[in-house]
């Protein structure tokens, strides 16, 4: 019976990395990066200011702004209900490296930093084990200039093969991109998968952004508002 046990655990690890590779062909950060680059001015990168909610539909309930505070410092500013489904927790406030395994946070942080200080395109695939499983994700990071033009905000999607109750969920690193922005085509979007299903409805709201702080509490709010 053990064998047997062993045998179909290593067959649910084959199928979940498969899934992992099925992940990079994802059409909400395909439509992450089209958006994104429609908002650029030639080579410029967007301002946060500029973000506008009706355009981001699709992909509001998978986004996250990030607020890099200072060097080595960036958390989340706001942040769509699969981040908090993810966690279990509201999550605006939480650092970015909150959403990693220990083993892999230096790692991370040191590769967002540098989305900021090139800056660059930062294309993420994830994996985290938990008690209902494997969840396969990845995650794109795109810079946003403040009101001040500097590159200290960024745009995050993620995405996953599933979305699990057994939160919070930290994730491991299985592969990072890093692309500087002078080097990447409008055409370079991460490629469209043929089995993803049509987005729930709610993803459809805007972003809100309250002046409450972070007290670390689940929340069942899912959606978000740019106030410009």
């Amino acid at each position: 019976m053990a064998g047997h046990d062993s045998e179909t655990g290593g067959a649910d690890r084959v199928r979940n990395f498969t899934g992992l590779r099925m992940m990079r062909n994802s059409p909400i950060l395909e439509e992450t990066w089209r958006y994104w680059t429609s908002l650029r001015r030639g080579t410029a990168i967007p301002q946060r200011s500029t973000l506008d909610p009706s355009a981001m539909r699709l992909i509001l309930g998978h986004a996250m702004i990030l607020d890099r505070t200072r060097h080595g410092t960036t958390r989340v500013r706001l942040g769509g209900h699969v981040m908090q489904d993810l966690m279990g927790m509201e999550v605006r406030g939480l650092p970015i490296r909150a959403f990693f395994d220990l083993a892999d946070r230096t790692r991370v942080c040191e590769q967002i930093e540098q989305v900021f200080e090139q800056p660059a395109k930062l294309e993420l695939d994830l994996i985290s084990e938990g008690s209902e499983g494997i969840v396969t994700a990845r995650m794109l990071v795109l810079p946003l200039t403040d009101a001040t033009g500097a590159v200290s905000k960024a745009l995050t999607v993620m995405v996953c093969d599933r979305i699990t109750r057994d939160a919070p969920r930290r994730f491991s690193l299985t592969k990072a991109q890093l692309t500087p922005l002078c080097e990447v085509a409008e055409a370079d979007h991460p490629r469209r998968r043929h089995t993803d299903r049509a987005l729930p409805h709610e993803l459809t709201a805007g972003m809100a952004e309250s002046a409450a702080p972070f007290e670390g509490r689940p929340s069942q709010v899912p959606w978000l508002r740019i106030v410009k």
